[in-house]
């Protein structure tokens, strides 16, 4: 509970210091944020969407080493299923990516 709740003020701050694209307004409910909204984001607010969403599933797996090319990769296998997918949850796609 403490982590998602520390994850989850990490994202309210990550996204109250910048200015935000129309598609993300306010508050995400992750379980329904799409692929289709992920990739209509622009510039520094995907950029930072990306990473949170990186942080999250390595939260929820337990990872807690960063090695910079895997991520990189998973980051843009995600980006490549959502692009073939927009339909499916951001969470879904990063979730299907990482290794269990």
């Amino acid at each position: 509970m403490l982590k998602f709740l520390a994850l989850s003020v990490a994202f309210v701050a990550l996204l109250a210091g910048s200015t935000v694209a129309q598609v993300i307004q306010g508050r995400i409910e992750l379980d329904k944020f799409t692929c289709a909204q992920l990739l209509a984001t622009k510039d520094d607010t995907r950029f930072r969407t990306l990473i949170y969403l990186n942080g999250y599933v390595n939260g929820m797996r337990g990872q807690k080493v960063w090695i910079d090319q895997a991520e990189g990769e998973r980051i843009d296998r995600a980006l490549r299923e959502c692009k073939a997918a927009p339909a499916k949850t951001a969470l879904e796609v990063f979730a299907s990516v990482w290794p269990r």
